[in-house]
């Protein structure tokens, strides 16, 4: 079964990988295959199929005949990067593949106990397996117990099983110590945001109580990390996403970022019909901030420096306690100040979030960089604005 496997995995499998060649993927069979052949891997493949056991009709049954098999692991080491690369999320991935080598190496050790119990003799002495029970779990049980150092196992009889033994305990000690470490840092990227984000909370509520602030604004400040951590997993999400995209070609970010956020532009009556070029260059300046119930997002009378876009949730927009206007997702306001109408700088109304709400800002420097280009867009602009 295994060997119909392998070449199954090389007629159907290996041949049909594209590859690039002068940076376009090639998708043509016959050049796929050809490729395939002329590659180190392909040589692999096939001396791992040399069909050795044949040897078994002249010496009998030898596993060692069939070590060549061994050469296919280079595909499941290739399989496992891949797998690696695809997922969303590929920390279940690494630990599953690491505790597949944890068990390989228990079985190598098994299978080798076995081997110097069956050259020893069998129940020969009180090392060796005893032949008592299913010969594979009674000598991975004894495997396990040896490599994790657990103890409690026979003592060894003659030099050889003294060597044997340290040779174990020393794979123990320091390949399995590599491979726990291995878990250990997965685990802990995995929970890398979340462990940040209590050492973040636990330093605010110390800063708060040193500055003897009021319990209520001390609990305001802790519903709005906690409502931000459930948001967005982090609470300096728009800087990690920076610096997360820096590599990338700005067209590609810019990409990315109208993707994200595609849905709510299209709902804004504001940049309806403008120069797409306008939106790919504000797209990448907006940042998410977000708001708790009865928060001022601004007030009647400031300075007016940032434009919002109602992501998600519902704001008000009040004079005194008179509800004007109730926005919601796609609006827009604080616009008119943000640009230059004369006289119009100033914000002429309260808005209040009126609960849970996540508003993306725009700040009148980003934005005049940005329409200094586009007089037109500008123009239009000014006219919906008014």
């Amino acid at each position: 079964m295994g060997d119909l496997l392998y070449l199954l995995d090389i007629i159907l499998f290996k041949s049909r990988v594209m590859f690039v060649r002068n940076g376009f993927w090639v998708k043509n069979p016959p050049e796929i295959r050809q490729h395939y052949a002329s590659q180190p891997i392909f040589f692999l493949d096939v001396l791992s199929l040399v069909p050795f056991d044949i040897f078994y009709f002249s010496y009998g049954h030898q596993p060692l005949l069939r070590l060549n098999r061994l050469l296919k692991i280079q595909t499941y080491w290739k399989f496992m990067d891949r797998v690696d690369a695809l997922l969303a999320m590929p920390h279940y991935v690494r630990t599953i593949r690491t505790v597949i080598y944890m068990l390989l190496l228990i079985h190598v050790n098994a299978c080798a106990y076995y081997a110097v119990s069956v050259w020893e003799g069998i129940a020969t002495n009180g090392w060796v397996f005893d032949g008592v029970g299913n010969p594979y779990v009674r000598c991975f049980y004894f495997a396990t117990k040896t490599a994790t150092s657990i103890g409690k196992n026979p003592k060894p009889t003659n030099e050889f099983e003294y060597v044997f033994m340290t040779g174990s305990w020393l794979m123990g000690v320091f390949v399995f110590a590599l491979l726990i470490g291995q878990i250990r840092d997965i685990v802990a990227k995995i929970t890398r945001s979340q462990d940040e984000f209590r050492q973040i909370m636990d330093s605010t509520i110390h800063y708060m109580q040193h500055l003897n602030l009021p319990p209520e604004l001390q609990q305001r400040v802790r519903t709005w990390m906690h409502y931000t951590w459930r948001q967005q997993k982090s609470l300096g999400a728009r800087l990690n996403e920076l610096k997360a995209l820096e590599v990338l070609p700005h067209k590609m970010q810019t990409d990315i970022a109208l993707s994200v956020h595609s849905d709510t532009l299209k709902k804004v009556h504001l940049f309806q019909n403008c120069d797409e070029a306008l939106l790919r260059d504000l797209v990448l300046k907006l940042k998410p901030i977000n708001f708790l119930p009865g928060d001022y997002v601004c007030k009647k009378g400031e300075v007016g420096r940032e434009m919002y876009i109602v992501k998600s949730g519902h704001v008000m927009v009040m004079s005194g306690r008179t509800v004007l206007a109730t926005l919601h997702q796609g609006s827009v306001f604080g616009e008119i100040s943000l640009l230059g109408l004369d006289g119009l700088s100033r914000r002429t109304a309260d808005v209040r979030s009126r609960g849970y709400s996540t508003l993306f800002a725009l700040n009148k420097t980003d934005l005049q960089e940005s329409m200094r280009y586009y007089p037109d867009a500008q123009e239009l602009l000014r006219k919906r604005a008014k």
